[in-house]
């Protein structure tokens, strides 16, 4: 597979080639699952269908899972390690409403995916919320409680016997797996919903939600400030993943006709996170590969009887250790390394100071010199500690207004005040004319308030067009199943996101580098586009944390000339920066923080003569202004 399997990307070179070669790809992999039940003889006396055909249909039930899994994993960074109890969940569901409510095939496996994907949303609600690694514990837990369950609810479960004589599937009238005819029906029925499930990646991955999951995995706190709620598409993602465990499962209650606790142990689950990492977790063809791989692996071993532990683990470590991105990852990470050779180098471009078809969003219902953001008495403490202490400041719209100070005066903590990180302890910030309590940072962004970072945090695994995409998150307005089902209105959507996505890379030089992965931009490069990223938002106002650090003095001009283009669309922009001679050139009003009190504000060249401004930076005894 190529390196355009993987969502995220890693270069954009050859990239028509790459796609080509994917189709082409899933082309033959589609022709394959439809041809296999014509290969050989599959006729056996014994048995309505043959071993052989069996073992592909459990390999592709075991594929239905992993794809689940490798959106839990490869997508939204979260690990579980009871994917096999939600798989049984799904088996003992679909079984049951067979065996004693009478239901037919399809009304039980509705259940058998509502019933996980509601169970996986109930435990990653609560545990998302501290961190991901709680989703691994309590996925252990409910494993463990789960496999219990089924044992000794002897009366529901059967316990050991397990639920016997479940009644062969029917759709349409016809009786699945009771000849060769009809078992072939239903091998292409699992093959049907493998194909849907890969689609249902296929589909995230290119759209605001997998965006979205990537991330939250990547840097919460930029997936914050995005107006992205990662507690909700974290939920979304294993909600997702247990669903189609759940549909994996009742396709396989359907199929061996007979479920019992033993087959959804906490070893399943382990083998079921192995396959998704073999295989690339991330990648569109990683679940298939590794499943494939991995089942056919365990069928040829058997042979080895008491060595065939030792053998499987060998062949993991080996695999692993010589691909340590999983194969198809690995792959495609070499395919993009050859693909880059003699490619030509790319230039990065200067910043324009506006393109046509480039505008700021002003504040609606705001005039220029009102008052954007009010903050009254602010103070933050830390235990013993105040980082901000008592800040009263106003800024008006459509102004830039810098925040300066020394290392350690408190500008950043009184940012994360603004946006949503911090609470303050005391004090009142009113936004928008709106005084407001302590809102989450995706609320706020949601309220048209974007920032960048003093430490870059950007999605490094994603591309430089994609880090713009996520931006555009919250100005979406198609649904989930409008997305997955690519409705028109989505894909107007879509283009026009992509359409800005580009201008905004071209307002910031860095068009050429549109697909390539943002984690090997130089440093001055990141910052560019972590500024596209935040105007992608179409904020109201722009908190920027020294965005002039690592760039070149040309590079400065530009920036400085980008910010007053935007401050005379409309656009409040609140700069923290210790480039003295850019906030002079570019502010309108200065306000100086020392030991978090604010000891001076006013236009930049009566603050430039404060003598309490140069006390705070130099000391007694310096000069009359602060140098440039």
């Amino acid at each position: 597979m190529s390196a355009s399997d993987r969502p995220s990307g890693s270069g954009g070179v050859n990239r028509p080639h790459l796609l080509s070669s994917s189709r082409i790809a899933l082309a033959l992999f589609v022709l394959a699952i439809a041809l296999f039940p014509w290969t050989g003889d599959f006729i056996d006396a014994r048995f309505p269908t043959s071993y052989e055909l069996r073992l592909v249909m459990r390999a592709m039930l075991l594929g239905i899972v992993v794809v689940g899994l490798n959106i839990l994993v490869g997508f939204a960074g979260l690990v579980s390690l009871g994917q096999a109890a939600l798989v049984g969940l799904g088996a003992h569901a679909a079984a049951l409403l067979a065996l004693r409510a009478d239901m037919p095939f399809l009304a039980c496996m509705a259940f058998a995916v509502a019933l996980p994907a509601a169970m996986g949303a109930m435990l990653a609600f609560p545990t998302v919320r501290v961190r991901p690694l709680y989703l691994t514990v309590i996925t252990i837990a409910f494993g463990l409680v789960f496999l219990n369950i089924l044992r000794e609810w002897v009366s529901l479960t059967g316990g050991a016997s397990g639920l016997t004589g479940i009644p062969r599937p029917t759709i349409l009238g016809e009786r699945l797996m009771a000849t060769r005819a009809a078992s072939f029906n239903y091998y292409y029925v699992i093959a049907l919903c493998l194909l849907l499930a890969l689609w249902v990646q296929w589909a995230l991955a290119r759209s605001r939600y997998g965006r979205a999951m990537r991330a939250a995995a990547e840097s919460e706190n930029a997936a914050r400030a995005l107006g992205i709620s990662v507690v909700g598409i974290r939920t979304l993602a294993f909600a997702i993943s247990a669903g189609l465990a759940g549909l994996g499962g009742g396709l396989f209650a359907n199929l061996a006709l007979f479920v019992n606790y033993e087959t959804f142990t906490f070893n399943s689950s382990i083998e079921l996170l192995v396959m998704t990492i073999l295989g690339g977790s991330g990648t569109l063809a990683g679940p298939v590969v590794g499943t494939a791989v991995l089942y056919a692996a365990g069928q040829v071993l058997q042979e080895l009887q008491e060595w065939q532990t030792f053998a499987y683990g060998l062949l993991l470590v080996l695999v692993l250790f010589l691909m340590p991105e999983g194969i198809v990852g690995s792959l495609g990470k070499l395919a993009a390394r050859l693909g880059r050779r003699g490619a030509v180098e790319r230039q990065t471009g200067a910043w324009p100071n506006f393109l046509p078809g480039f505008t700021a969003l002003a504040s609606e219902g705001e005039e220029r010199g009102q008052a954007t953001l009010i903050t009254r008495d602010l103070t933050l403490r830390f235990g013993g500690l105040t980082a901000v202490s008592s800040v009263t400041m106003e800024v008006a719209s459509g102004t830039v207004h810098a925040l300066i100070g020394p290392n350690g005066a408190g500008k950043s903590s009184l940012l994360n005040i603004v946006s949503g990180f911090y609470a303050a302890t005391a004090g009142q910030v009113t936004l928008f004319g709106e005084a407001l309590g302590h809102r989450a940072p995706h609320e706020l962004a949601r309220r048209g308030v974007a920032r960048s970072f003093q430490n870059t945090e950007l999605f490094g695994r994603m591309t430089v067009l994609e880090n713009v995409l996520v931006g555009c998150h919250t100005r979406y307005r198609a649904g989930f199943f409008a997305t997955l089902l690519r409705l028109p209105h989505f894909a107007r959507e879509e283009r026009a996101m992509l359409a800005e996505a580009r201008l905004l890379l071209e307002v910031v030089g860095l068009t050429d580098f549109a697909e390539e992965a943002a984690r090997n931009l130089p440093f001055g490069h990141q910052r560019r586009l972590e500024i596209a990223r935040a105007l992608a938002l179409r904020p109201k106002l722009l908190l920027l944390d020294e965005p002039a650090a690592g760039l070149t003095h040309g590079e400065i001009e530009d920036l400085v000339a980008l910010i007053r283009g935007l401050a005379d669309r409309g656009m409040t922009i609140i700069l923290v920066e210790h480039h003295v001679e850019m906030i002079m050139a570019v502010s309108d009003r200065v306000t100086v923080l020392d030991h978090g009190e604010v000891i001076a504000d006013g236009a930049p060249a009566e603050v430039q003569a404060n003598p309490a401004v140069i006390e705070a930076y130099f000391g007694h005894g310096a000069p009359a202004k602060v140098a440039a």
